[in-house]
C-alpha cells in the first residue's frame, strides 16, 4: 500500500524539480525590473521583475544585490491605496 503512494509521489517530485529551479533562479541577464511597489503596513518595498513570461517580486535589497537593470532609482513606483469599507447603517439592514 505504501509503495502505491510512494511511486507517484516520487515521480511528481522528479518531474516538477527542474521547473521549480527555473522559477527560483532569476538572473539579471534574463529578468528586468518593471516597477517598484510601495511598502505597506511596515513591509519593505518590493520590485516586480519579468522575463516576458513570468513575474517575480523581490525586496529592494535583493534587487540591488542581484544587479538587475534598470537601476532601482529609475523604476516607477506603483502606489496602491485601498479605501476602508463603510459599514452599513442599521437602517440599511431592513
Amino acid at each position: 500500500m505504501t509503495r502505491l503512494i510512494a511511486v507517484p509521489l516520487a515521480l511528481t517530485v522528479v518531474l516538477s524539480g527542474p521547473s521549480v529551479v527555473a522559477q527560483v533562479s532569476a538572473t539579471p541577464e534574463t529578468f528586468t525590473g518593471i516597477h517598484r511597489n510601495e511598502g505597506v503596513n511596515g513591509r519593505p518595498e518590493t520590485v516586480t521583475i519579468t522575463d516576458g513570461r513570468s513575474f517575480i517580486r523581490l525586496t529592494e535589497q535583493q534587487y540591488r544585490a542581484g544587479g538587475y537593470r534598470p537601476a532601482y532609482e529609475a523604476l516607477l513606483t506603483r502606489i496602491i491605496r485601498r479605501l476602508p469599507l463603510k459599514k452599513p447603517a442599521p437602517a440599511d439592514l431592513d
